[in-house]
């Protein structure tokens, strides 16, 4: 078998894995496709800790788990059956230039990624992918008491073997599927994963203009234009990340996963649809590497925050809202009476996502001490020569963050100028973009300004690769201001005469979100 071929059977594997389990959360949308293979690779992460916690093989808890996954999501369309796979909300009268855009967006985006793929007819191992993502996988196919030497053998240089699991549990699948050990074929899956990962974050900018478009007058131009931002989106993307997008690095696989996971969770319309597609991503970025944990137990925190309503309040009036006769916030019907009251927003199921999702992220860097594991635990430097550190970190990353700058200039103009047409379009606040890129920079500067290593060779190896998670959010908060302004060309919004949105999804507007922009 060519390993091409074994990618494919590969990535399949894990596709089959997640399909039924994203298809009942996320539903009927194209970004299900890239999540699929994204939702395998989390359940190859987990199978690898029970595999360490428990015993037993990893192929046998991967089968375990998958299984587990179908019967619950099951057992629940049963209970629940109103909660069963369907499409977005339908507007009648747009529903044809809706599907197309979403058709072109999804084959324009897949082409573009595949594109960014080329880098990998050149078989290249990066040191780091050699030295532990596709050494590790090797480890993860032995017994549970030889895996528990190789992680707390002490004799390797490479120290790094507590990084969470999922990308070489991935890998490790498709060894054991297609039977082919080599370093080629981890650098192909990782570089897929790579490329579902990118596929999502930029469908959800698709999305967020099939959104605006539903309530534009001319509907064309935002569709457009977010098929065309997306596109561009990748090919910057894949700029950012090369080499090490296609050479088997982890950096490129937490950081895609991390934006998508800040556009579906803060910045599409709040639905469980793109929180689902958010909790994917999260975990994705989480069980990669050690950035990608401390960024993804920030960015739960935040979602969960905007999916309770935090700091705003679930009805707040807006301009169109004004208050009900029992105190509540209830949108003014077209004859100008008074609406119902909208409900408001509860804090428990966003509260035990949250929760889930943190127990998920935990466990493995808890099991790493408890086992003692090379790597599990780290040496801090707060010595007199922090300033120093620092220092050195800020010059070090600063030439990788102009699109910071640019950015933030976008934001200014874009909150000045286009404000109440980026609440009409249904995006999230700015603010919970560049909330998600400040924690997730300093995490990054900290554990470089509080570490032990020298840290002049520290930033020289490593300052391309961990920069490009601020790096792509900077991108990603100019596009969504692109997707906005096109938004904006389109007049005053019509009625949406014809909607028929589901109940169980309600837009949320900005001011229901964030009351720091108003």
């Amino acid at each position: 078998m060519s390993t091409a071929l074994a990618t494919v059977a590969g990535i399949a594997v894990l596709a089959a894995a997640g399909f039924l389990p994203v298809l009942a959360t996320v539903g009927l949308r194209w970004c299900a496709v890239p999540l699929a293979p994204l939702a395998g690779a989390v359940l190859a992460g987990l199978a690898a800790t029970g595999s360490l916690s428990f015993g037993g093989s990893l192929v046998d808890w991967f089968l375990g788990l998958a299984a587990v996954a179908v019967v619950v999501v099951c057992a629940v369309l049963v209970v629940r059956p109103d909660l069963g796979i369907r499409p977005g909300p339908r507007r009648r009268g747009r529903d044809v230039p809706d599907r197309v855009a979403g058709v072109v967006g999804f084959v324009l985006v897949v082409l573009a990624c595949a594109w960014s793929l080329r880098g990998l007819r050149t078989p290249t191992v990066g040191f780091d992918a050699r030295a532990l993502w596709v050494m590790r996988p090797g480890w993860f196919l032995q017994s549970h008491g030889q895996l528990l030497v190789d992680m707390r053998v002490k004799g390797l240089v490479i120290n790094q073997s507590a990084y969470p699991p999922l990308l070489s549990a991935a890998v490790a699948v498709a060894w054991k599927v297609t039977g082919i050990h080599t370093a080629r074929l981890g650098v192909t899956t990782v570089a897929v994963l790579n490329a579902c990962a990118l596929a999502a974050a930029a469908l959800a900018l698709v999305q967020a203009a099939r959104t605006a478009a539903s309530r534009a007058a001319g509907r064309w131009i935002p569709l457009a234009a977010g098929v065309a931002v997306a596109v561009l989106l990748v090919v910057v993307a894949a700029g950012v990340t090369e080499p090490f997008l296609t050479n088997g690095y982890a950096d490129p696989l937490w950081s895609l996963a991390a934006v998508g996971a800040v556009a579906y969770g803060l910045q599409l319309r709040d639905e469980p649809s793109a929180r689902a597609a958010a909790v994917i991503l999260v975990l994705v970025a989480g069980m990669t590497k050690n950035e990608g944990f401390a960024t993804s137990v920030a960015l739960v925190v935040l979602i969960a925050a905007r999916a309770i309503g935090w700091p705003g309040r679930y009805g707040r009036p807006g301009r169109h809202s004004q208050h009900g006769q029992d105190g509540q916030h209830g949108p003014r019907e077209r004859d100008g009476r008074p609406g119902p009251p909208e409900p408001r927003r509860g804090w428990v199921a966003p509260v035990v996502v949250a929760f889930g999702e943190l127990v998920l992220l935990v466990w493995w860097p808890e099991l790493m001490k408890v086992i003692h594991a090379r790597g599990a635990t780290t040496s801090f430097s707060l010595s007199q020569d922090i300033a120093h550190r620092t220092d050195a970190v800020a010059h070090g990353m600063s030439p990788y963050l102009h699109v910071l700058i640019l950015a933030l200039a976008v934001s200014v103009v874009g909150a000045l100028a286009l404000r109440p047409v980026r609440r009409r379009a249904g995006v999230g606040n700015d603010l919970w973009a560049w909330l998600a890129l400040v924690v997730g920079l300093v995490a990054l500067g900290g554990a470089l300004v509080t570490g032990s290593g020298a840290i002049g060779p520290w930033i020289l190896t490593t300052v391309h690769r961990i920069t490009e998670y601020p790096s792509l959010q900077g991108w990603w908060i100019v596009a969504v201001w692109a997707v906005t302004a096109a938004a904006g060309l389109t007049g005053p919004p019509v009625e949406d005469d014809g909607a028929d949105p589901e109940p169980t999804e309600r837009t949320v507007s900005d001011e229901d979100l964030v009351g720091a922009d108003s």
